[in-house]
């Protein structure tokens, strides 16, 4: 499995609605995609971090070439601190259900 996260830091007027934009843009365009695991928006204060857990690091890279990044930004534009941070991140040890 592979795991991409990004951090997003909003400021503080522009959180709640920044998160909904995320779920409205990401979340609902990756339901259903194939090779998609598990999708989260973990939040907190004023920053929130998405996880996309794929089957294959190829399916996250077929997402993305979708444009969905490029269409967030564009909704995100002057409600974000910073550029948005990505990590990239592999599967060693797991326990749980899928």
């Amino acid at each position: 499995m592979y795991t991409a996260t990004m951090r997003y830091v909003f400021k503080s007027d522009f959180f709640m609605e920044g998160c909904r934009i995320w779920n409205d843009t990401v979340m609902i365009k990756a339901i259903g995609t194939p090779g998609l695991v598990r999708m989260q928006l973990l939040t907190g204060k004023s920053e929130a971090l998405a996880v996309g857990t794929w089957e294959d690091k190829s399916f996250a890279e077929q997402f993305m070439q979708s444009g969905v990044f490029k269409v967030l930004l564009e909704k995100l534009s002057g409600m974000l601190i910073s550029d948005p941070i990505p990590e990239q991140w592999n599967l060693t040890y797991f326990y749980g259900s899928k």
